[in-house]
């Protein structure tokens, strides 16, 4: 290799030579990931090349010695055997609808509520808000790291200067050791991966609130929750990813490099949770040009990102033709019933809200309020609720 291929080698989702993933296979990730262990362990990979010869790969790593001890060691396991419960508040900042509504699901199932931001911006504000009206401050706040208007590094710095003691924990994909130190020193010391699971979550979250209870893990019903979970989350990507491929052409086309690199990597993101890998890849490639600064993307990559793209919106295409809810709509009367009850759950940002959705949808004009108590924007939800009550309340006159 030469040295410009040396230089690509370590990134995530980049081969020396991209034609031998058309001959051979492969995504790109197994020097990314050596990296990273080696360096986790304080030791540094070093490599020689030399063009039509051959490579040599390196480390070097010094671990402390113990005395060994004459009893066999006790085996740990790391999976909680009990599923936690608690009482609490959180802040959720990050751009993206599906993220929000995947976290946002996994901690109504433990007994926790969660306040949403959009971007960092909003969610200084949040914080800001309930310090002047003297309310507790959030036990727990998730940051995720690339939004539009602020991201995660200077809104987590701002956060912290106001000494509230809430502990903030980056989510993000990107959690590479230099990453990870970059998030320690702008008052982030932990991180959860994205995508997550269960148990890592649970673990992260008894890291910093006290279980007022827990239960046995019904296995049976944590299927039964990721199933409808993921068949949500198929159904948000369908409706929020049609013009998707011709928003990252246009940010390209006008030279703004930084919306494409954030497009791509939400697409990364949500490929990943629906399992789609081929589709991940082709956005992973073409997320480290970008975030490169390069605006000359080969015309075959974009070529491959649009027919994977497509080949997934085909797939859950037939999923916008289920019916959903009711087929009669509701009376007017039993419409603002409904919006009456639903208001208080709204303020009191209750998460049982969204056991409502069938009948919300029942109601003429709902889509507005029903697509945001799905993603768990309460304070959206609100504002569609109070518009959704005053064309009702005018039809009655």
């Amino acid at each position: 290799m030469n040295q410009e291929q040396i230089n690509k080698i370590f990134l995530p989702f980049m081969q020396a030579d991209s034609s031998t993933t058309r001959n051979y296979g492969g995504t790109g990730l197994g020097l990314a990931i050596t990296k990273n262990i080696v360096e986790l362990m304080g030791g540094k990979l070093n490599v020689i090349s030399v063009p039509s010869l051959g490579s040599s790969f390196s480390f070097e790593i010094t671990f402390d010695t113990i005395e060994a001890d004459d009893d066999k060691s006790e085996i740990v396991n790391f999976d909680l055997l009990e599923k936690p419960v608690f009482e609490g508040l959180l802040l959720i900042c990050d751009d993206n609808p599906m993220n929000r509504q995947v976290i946002c699901e996994h901690l109504t199932s433990v007994g926790l509520n969660a306040v949403v931001a959009e971007n960092g911006k909003i969610a200084i504000e949040k914080v800001r808000q309930r310090m002047k009206k003297g309310e507790k401050p959030f036990d727990l706040i998730f940051m995720d790291i690339f939004m539009p208007v602020m991201d995660g590094i200077e809104a987590a710095t701002a956060i912290t200067e106001f000494n509230t003691g809430t502990p903030i924990v980056a989510m993000t994909a990107n959690v590479m050791i230099n990453d990870l130190e970059k998030y320690k020193m702008n008052g982030m010391p932990d991180f959860l991966s994205k995508p997550f699971t269960t148990q890592e979550l649970w673990r992260l979250l008894m890291k910093y609130l006290t279980p007022v209870s827990m239960s046995a893990i019904d296995e049976q019903e944590q299927e039964r929750e990721k199933d409808i979970l993921h068949k949500k989350l198929q159904l948000n990507f369908i409706k929020n990813n049609r013009d998707l491929y011709n928003n990252i052409i246009k940010a390209i086309s006008s030279g703004d490099i930084k919306l494409a690199h954030r497009i791509v990597h939400t697409l990364k993101g949500e490929a990943g949770m629906l399992g789609k890998s081929m589709l991940q890849g082709s956005a992973a490639e073409i997320e480290a040009l970008l975030q490169s600064g390069s605006s000359e993307i080969p015309e075959y990559k974009m070529n491959h990102l649009k027919s994977e793209l497509q080949s997934v919106l085909d797939e859950l295409k037939p999923l916008l033709d289920e019916p959903r809810g009711k087929v009669e709509y509701l009376s007017k009367e039993d419409a603002l019933a409904l919006i009456n009850k639903l208001e208080p759950m709204l303020e009191n940002i209750n998460p049982e809200c969204v056991d409502l959705l069938d009948e919300i949808f029942a109601i003429p004009g709902s889509e507005n309020l029903a697509n945001s108590i799905e993603q768990y924007d309460f304070e959206a939800a609100m504002q569609a609720l109070l518009l959704l009550r005053e064309k009702l309340e005018e039809n009655n006159e």
